[in-house]
């Protein structure tokens, strides 16, 4: 890092204890559990097919606290491929809850149309595909990596006013809300954190030409019913789960992200964690095309077709320079400099350049960036649950049996709910009660649920001191 850097750092952490990382939300204290494949939207997908978004929780146990802040991570792979189950973000989702964050990795839509002339050439195809490279990746024209981007920041707020709905479900903390993503991923947090007037409006999101028939070897890239209308898009808040949340978040986790428009950056911008290499000849870390490795490494030696469409793009590095030359020095600096077409570029890289290395230190940095951020909103654990609202997130916090639950009667035990009334409260993933009654502690009761529609619930126990709450499965 260079003595510049190393400056801006000392700047901006100078109101902070030089005991940084003993900060709340700084050290691995916690087991994590996982609440898996929970359904936060119902959406159309770019040939019309019917998608149900779903994501996955990461919670830490134990911890006692009512207000824990939230972090949104989103998957890589292009605007084409990838999954909320990918190694690096359930890393960085179980770094985070492992600090007494609550975490979400989320699924979103993905897929383009494609060219309508396409040549596999030696090897870039599906059926050898030594580079790591999809064929879906030929998409018909530039017009579809932003419109690829908009359809997935769309799906993000839409994940963001679902998560600030059911927070009292999560015990997450509204004023502490946090987004970010790897690659394609990142892209996307940055758009969303970044573009906060609809004049900043990504080009060609509104109705456009039809997308060209593809061609025969790409036609699998498109799913059913195939539909090749590129219709308006829509405005920057897009229209799942308008709840009355809004989708505004204190900060971005940038890993290996990049923004199509460095004037989005003139509005309001939050905090910024930067992680890149400048050699990534995937998403570039300064101003270049996106999928560098194509002219270096794929078509000098005809591996696969040149790939005409990509766009240009602005990473980490040209975003943080951006900000400094406008005075804004709210960002962490994890860019690994001294990489480069000048050093030798790995091209047996997979893929090149562009990958998270040593994702616990990288964790242990953006936990600490972000603590500062959160303390000075009030937020500490320690006096969070003062109200007597704290909510004990444990697998088992609520012994229910039987569990899933097949019929109407489910039986509740609690040892460790104290003497007096206790509150019993059925809710659904999105924090709606959907039965309630009261217990008299301790609780060993059997509550006549009647008809409940199948999925996942959860389970509180409501006393003076708190609530217990475990997760239901109807079957």
């Amino acid at each position: 890092m260079s003595l510049k850097k190393l400056h801006i750092l000392f700047v901006i952490y100078s109101f902070t204890s030089l005991a940084l990382f003993a900060q709340p939300y700084t050290e691995t204290a916690f087991p994590v559990y996982t609440e898996e494949s929970i359904p936060y939207s119902s959406v159309t997908g770019f040939a019309g097919e019917q998608l149900e978004l779903v994501l996955d929780l990461y919670k830490p146990v134990g911890d006692g606290n009512c207000k824990r802040p939230l972090l949104l991570m989103v998957h890589g792979g292009g605007f084409i491929a990838g999954s909320r189950k990918d190694a690096d973000v359930v890393q960085i989702c179980r770094e985070m809850a492992a600090r007494g964050y609550v975490t979400a990795s989320i699924e979103y839509r993905l897929g383009s149309h494609p060219l309508s002339f396409y040549e596999p050439y030696a090897l870039c195809n599906d059926a050898i595909n030594p580079v790591g490279i999809s064929k879906c990746i030929y998409m018909t024209d530039t017009l579809e990596f932003y419109r690829g981007m908009y359809r997935a920041t769309h799906d993000l707020r839409g994940a963001i006013r679902f998560m600030k709905g059911r927070y009292e479900a999560d015990s997450t903390d509204l004023d502490n809300v946090f987004i970010g993503g790897s690659s394609a991923g990142a892209i996307t947090a940055l758009h969303v954190a970044l573009l906060d007037d609809e004049t900043e409006r990504p080009p060609h999101t509104g109705a456009i030409a039809d997308a060209p028939a593809p061609d025969g070897d790409l036609a699998s890239c498109v799913p059913s019913p195939g539909n090749r209308a590129r219709p308006d898009l829509g405005g920057l808040e897009g229209e799942l789960n308008l709840n009355g949340f809004d989708s505004k978040v204190k900060g971005v986790a940038d890993f290996m992200g990049a923004v199509f428009n460095l004037g989005i950056l003139q509005g309001e911008t939050p905090p910024i964690y930067f992680y890149h290499r400048t050699d990534d000849l995937v998403v570039p870390a300064n101003t270049d095309r996106l999928f560098g490795l194509y002219p270096y490494c794929l078509n000098p030696i005809n591996l696969c077709q040149p790939l005409y469409t990509r766009p240009w793009v602005s990473g980490s590095d040209a975003i943080r320079a951006a900000m400094v030359t406008m005075g804004n020095t709210a960002y962490f600096d994890d860019i690994l400099e001294n990489y480069g077409p000048a050093d030798g570029d790995d091209c047996l890289d997979d893929p090149t350049a562009h990958s998270i290395e040593n994702t616990p230190l990288r964790c242990k940095n953006l936990s600490g960036f972000f603590a500062s951020i959160i303390a000075a909103s009030g937020n500490n654990p320690s006096s969070n649950c003062t109200s007597g609202t704290a909510e004990i997130l444990r697998s088992n916090a609520v012994n229910l049996f039987p569990n899933p639950l097949t019929g109407s009667v489910l039986n509740l035990q609690c040892k460790d709910c104290p003497k007096g009334p206790v509150q019993l409260r059925l809710m659904d993933v999105q924090g709606n009660i959907v039965r309630e009654t009261m217990s008299v502690s301790p609780v060993n009761y059997a509550w006549e649920l009647g008809t409940i529609p199948k999925g996942l619930y959860l389970v509180q126990a409501i006393t003076r001191q708190g609530s217990l709450t475990s997760k239901l499965v109807v079957k």
